[in-house]
């Protein structure tokens, strides 16, 4: 037997071995345990030396016996989006509260949008009134928009020297709550001339998940227009469960708010398509060459994406380098190469895909001969990565230009403060 056949040999098992170990790391993003525990037990029965295999398919065991311990308490619907039994009108509003006021026959404004920014920054709660009353109002709203929303520019001023107005497009958030004042600081406050489409990933991660959302979602409420929202991959029930969200609701709020953000969360459309020319999708292109515009039009989004579905494709492929399709990191849906964006944005009579989804050094990143732009707005993403947050801006020739911006000073609240624990076991997706 050869030195060279041996070493083809042992290559091909380390290669075999790694494949595994992705597909454990996968499995475990997704909060798929089981799945990660045999990926992983197998890693370690080949390598019984390897401390890392084995202690994530200890790790996994531990999870899994506590998801049967919590199961056998609560007979798993605990997470369910319940509508909560009562109106928000018979929820007192407490005699000691003296933030922003919200008179009940008075609509949300940008005057209290304003203030209630104000309110969370220096580190106040909302009145459970009042958040009930915001995504009560805010779901019924969302469920009267399309799955595919088509979006229009600002109208332009008729003057010769006025400022160019852009729709401005920012992608993950993640919770960074202060990050995003700073980016109405840096950018402007929403309106009619100065319209926001925030792509998904509103929480989760950072620990300021619920000011953020409820200003997102308030300053969609005072103007309808100027704010668009897409769902991220993170708007779903078992990122919040895994990812912190819920348990900071929990810890802020309460459990009937919390099934009130996942009716929200599933009622948010999927896609936005900008003056007929730009797609925005949280994470990418369809798996396969069937589905298009209609197709997605078509989807019934009002509950949690179907593994494997166009649903889920939309909030979590990523593009490739490479032609073709390939296998995703995520475990879900298939990564696009730069012939898959030209070959749909041709067919669908587009000129540029705008996703978010992953964390880029400066923020964005133009991909595919240009026609694919990552964008990606939690700068220095869980305190840890560095990176720069991104805002994309179309002109009036929906032509991209880019605004970058780091991190600013946030209240002394660690990431994933109300998650549970897995930092260690799962990559920053």
């Amino acid at each position: 037997m050869s030195p060279n056949y041996v070493q083809q040999v042992m290559y091909a098992a380390h290669s075999f071995l790694q494949a595994y170990y992705r597909k454990g790391s996968a499995y475990l993003a997704l909060g798929k345990f089981s799945d990660a525990k045999d990926a992983f037990f197998r890693v370690a029965k080949a390598r019984p030396q390897d401390r890392d295999a084995r202690s994530k398919l200890a790790q996994c065991n531990k999870i899994i016996k506590q998801q049967k311990f919590k199961s056998a308490l609560d007979s798993g619907n605990r997470f369910t989006a319940t509508a909560p039994s009562t109106s928000w009108r018979s929820v007192d509003l407490p005699s000691e509260y003296s933030g922003p006021k919200w008179d009940d026959d008075e609509p949300c404004d940008a005057q209290f949008m304003k203030a209630v920014m104000q309110h969370f920054k220096s580190q106040k709660m909302l009145p459970r009134r009042y958040v009930m009353r915001l995504l009560m109002e805010c779901k019924a709203l969302l469920r009267g928009e399309s799955t595919l929303v088509d979006a229009a520019l600002p109208q332009q001023s008729d003057e010769e020297d006025a400022a160019e107005r852009y729709f401005n497009i920012c992608g993950d958030t993640h919770g960074q709550y202060y990050d995003l004042l700073h980016i109405f600081e840096l950018n402007g406050l929403p309106s009619v001339e100065n319209p926001y489409l925030f792509n998904g990933d509103f929480v989760d991660r950072g620990s300021f998940g619920v000011e953020n959302v409820l200003v997102l979602l308030g300053w969609k409420l005072a103007l309808p227009n100027a704010m668009h929202l897409n769902r991220g991959n993170h708007e779903t029930i078992n990122m919040n469960k895994m990812y912190g969200f819920d348990g900071e609701v929990r810890h802020k709020l309460d459990e009937a708010c919390m099934g009130l953000f996942t009716q929200v969360f599933q009622s948010l459309p999927l896609v936005h398509v900008v003056d007929d020319k730009v797609m925005v999708v949280h994470g990418g292109l369809p798996s396969t060459d069937e589905a298009d515009l209609a197709s997605i039009k078509r989807i019934d989004r009002f509950k949690e994406p179907p593994e494997g579905s166009l649903f889920a494709d939309l909030l979590w492929t990523d593009p490739q380098p490479f032609q073709g399709r390939g296998p995703s990191k995520r475990g879900q849906g298939k990564s696009f190469g730069p012939d898959i964006t030209h070959r749909f944005l041709e067919r669908n009579g587009l000129q540029l895909l705008v996703r978010s989804h992953e964390v880029r050094d400066d923020g964005y990143l133009v991909e595919h001969d240009g026609k694919c732009v990552t964008v990606f707005s939690a700068p220095n993403y869980c305190d840890s990565m560095g990176n720069k947050g991104g805002i994309v801006r179309l002109d009036r020739n929906c032509q991209p230009t880019y605004v970058q911006f780091t991190e600013v000073a946030h209240p002394p609240v660690r990431p994933m403060q109300y998650s549970d624990n897995l930092m260690s076991l799962i990559g920053l997706m």
